[in-house]
């Protein structure tokens, strides 16, 4: 699967178009149910499966690397998600679960920042523009570091958290290389502007060339 966005573009669309209907068909008759909400925490995690390369096609979601994705890119507002289990079947093996991935994806972090400041310099994004994620796993201490604020999410981030449990809790164990249980209902928002995030390039480089040797 590693390959998969190597592939030629029809290629890709058609096995995109053809993961929507296997998994999303089966899905509708049950959500159509009076009883079918109760079952979106058991759904969400196959719908994100077969949904990923189809929502990358059409660019909803936008790829700063391979493993930060964003849906909001404007002048005023850039998110940052982290990456579902597609993403994870196409750029990690088994044998990378642990301190392997934990430091992929925190260079991949650090190395969409730069992506972000990069546009920011060459006039394609106002400095202006506020940087925004969401998670249950920042490292406070990191994330001062680097100039973010970090405050508690809104209601709608903890019950997005809450319904895609799921999903959270075998991709955070893949990550730890071991089975554990994440604290995904204590969502937190980190932000930055991009004035402020500028002042870090150097110090995002730095530990970006510090994991790679890592």
């Amino acid at each position: 699967m590693g390959r998969f966005y190597d592939l030629p573009k029809f290629v890709q669309w058609l096995i995109a178009i053809l993961l929507m209907l296997i998994g999303f068909l089966p899905m509708m008759p049950i959500m159509a149910k009076p009883y079918g909400l109760l079952f979106l925490p058991i759904l969400a995690p196959i719908f994100n499966l077969v949904s990923v390369p189809f929502f990358r096609l059409i660019g909803y979601y936008k790829y700063l690397t391979p493993l930060v994705l964003s849906t909001v890119q404007t002048d005023k507002e850039y998110d940052l998600h982290n990456v579902f289990t597609f993403d994870y079947l196409v750029n990690f093996k088994w044998a990378d679960r642990g301190i392997k991935v934990q430091k992929m994806l925190l260079q991949h972090y650090f190395k969409a920042l730069l992506v972000i400041i990069e546009r920011i310099e060459t006039g394609q994004l106002s400095p202006e523009v506020t940087i925004v994620g969401h998670s249950y796993f920042f490292n406070d201490r990191t994330a001062q570091k680097l100039g973010f604020t970090i405050s508690k999410a809104s209601s709608f981030w903890v019950i997005n958290s809450c319904l895609q449990f799921i999903e959270l809790t075998y991709l955070y164990a893949f990550s730890q290389g071991k089975w554990t249980f994440p604290k995904f209902w204590k969502v937190q928002r980190a932000e930055i502007s991009g004035t402020d995030l500028l002042a870090k390039k150097n110090f995002l480089a730095g530990l970006v060339k510090k994991l790679g040797k890592a």
